[in-house]
């Protein structure tokens, strides 16, 4: 006769045996500690790639860069966490939306996920234990210091790490002193019919900006044609405190062209006007693609056009 209960006592104990090698397996890895570390090298000037790396074992990442990266500067934080999960996965979110003036971080690939069970492996597959970004600044715009956060997620605990970048020195053409000696005109002079500016009597800042703006009419459709990235344009334009909050949101390219307008109506200065203008190029030029093609054609079209009709140099900076 079948002892049934007697074999299917040994099957749950046999299910049981099989089993707790692999919870216990799950709990050891879930208790492991990791380690993450931002360094960055510099390609050029005004360009920076960034690396977060997390690995086990510290001492080794850092033989790795010092063979592999003998450039590359590494950062004073090192973040010392767990994953949530089991075979967990870290998700790096890039917060791009309140950059500074004249900065842009690009991911490397997207989404930025981090696996356990391929860092894990580190240095044998160095690429999967780490994810890059691409950080511009652009000459003569960016004048404040990147303060870019990135979210991690997947792990306990939680963090924010950032990537911190002082702006490149000016070269010396672009220089305040060689612009303002040489380049800059300001509201005092006046206009001379063989070579511009001369110090003689007063530019009219609202026929500038007259100009200004019979131009910008003429690009009107062009860049009410632009579609795509509006929510990317609206973010650099509110960051340049050029939109409110309110047109930021409505994502409307004739919205952003009155707004500028308007404020444009209450700048007195010709210095003020010329920064004006180079926060709203700069802003599309930020985007790239299209919009930094559009940025230049305007920019271009308000240089000769001032210079043809007013005999003055408008200085702003174009080079995308």
């Amino acid at each position: 006769m079948c002892d049934c209960a007697s074999n299917v006592s040994n099957e749950s104990t046999e299910d049981e045996v099989k089993q707790k090698p692999n919870k216990d397996k799950a709990l050891i890895q879930n208790d492991v500690l990791y380690t993450g570390m931002m360094y960055h090298e510099e390609k050029k000037v005004g360009y920076w790639r960034v690396i977060y790396s997390v690995v086990r074992d510290l001492e080794v990442l850092k033989q790795y860069i010092s063979t592999n990266h003998p450039n590359a500067e590494l950062g004073n934080d090192v973040d010392f966490f767990k994953f949530s999960e089991p075979n967990g996965k870290l998700l790096l979110l890039l917060e791009t939306t309140q950059l500074q003036l004249g900065w842009t971080v690009d991911p490397d690939r997207e989404p930025m996920e981090l696996f356990q069970s391929t860092i894990d492996h580190f240095p044998l597959n160095p690429l999967y234990s780490s994810c890059s970004m691409s950080v511009y600044a652009k000459p003569g715009i960016a004048q404040d210091p990147l303060h870019c956060p990135i979210k991690l997620t997947g792990i306990d605990p939680s963090k924010i790490v950032y990537i911190n970048k002082s702006p490149p020195a000016l070269p010396p053409s672009m220089s305040p002193t060689t612009s303002s000696s040489s380049n800059v005109v300001h509201e005092s002079t006046s206009l001379s019919s063989t070579r511009g500016a001369s110090p003689s009597a007063t530019v009219d800042v609202n026929k500038v900006k007259k100009v200004i703006d019979d131009v910008l009419v003429s690009h009107y459709a062009d860049l009410n044609s632009l579609k795509t990235s509006l929510s990317d344009l609206a973010s650099q334009l509110y960051a340049a405190h050029l939109i409110s909050d309110e047109v930021r949101e409505t994502r409307s390219m004739e919205k952003f062209i009155t707004e500028f307008k308007a404020s444009l109506s209450f700048k007195r200065k010709l210095p003020q006007v010329q920064e004006h203008c180079q926060k709203f190029l700069s802003s599309f030029i930020a985007v790239r693609g299209s919009y930094a093609d559009a940025a230049i054609a305007l920019g271009e079209d308000w240089i000769e056009a001032i210079r043809n009709e007013l005999g003055l140099d408008f200085n702003i900076n174009i080079d995308a």
